[in-house]
């Protein structure tokens, strides 16, 4: 199993005890499995910061998985980023924007 899963979606999702539609049209989640020497709660605190620097990022989410115990739900993960786009493009844009390489550059280390 990948230790580290991306995935994208087109819908618009609801999200946290608010039944609040989060924006943009594009989703794109990260489920990032770290390793036991990092910090969860620093690598949210930068995952936050790059977050609020780039501009193409509509909204976004970070957080921790809830521990629920279904089978139908993966709680294995460490952080899991939701950001969302206007459009494809703008998340294409995103991928190889100057700001996401520096911080896969800093971070990759702390995930498997």
């Amino acid at each position: 199993m990948a230790s580290l899963f991306v995935g994208s979606a087109t819908s618009l999702l609801s999200m946290g005890n608010k039944k609040n539609q989060i924006e943009g049209k594009f989703v794109h989640m990260v489920f990032f499995f770290l390793k036991e020497s990092a910090s969860i709660e620093k690598f949210k605190k930068d995952t936050t910061a790059f977050m609020e620097s780039i501009d193409l990022v509509k909204s976004y989410h970070v957080g921790e998985p809830a521990g629920t115990p279904r089978e139908v739900v993966d709680n294995s993960y460490s952080v899991c980023l939701v950001a969302t786009f206007d459009t494809k493009e703008d998340q294409d844009a995103y991928q190889e924007h100057a700001i996401h390489k520096k911080y896969v550059e800093k971070l990759k280390d702390q995930w498997h």
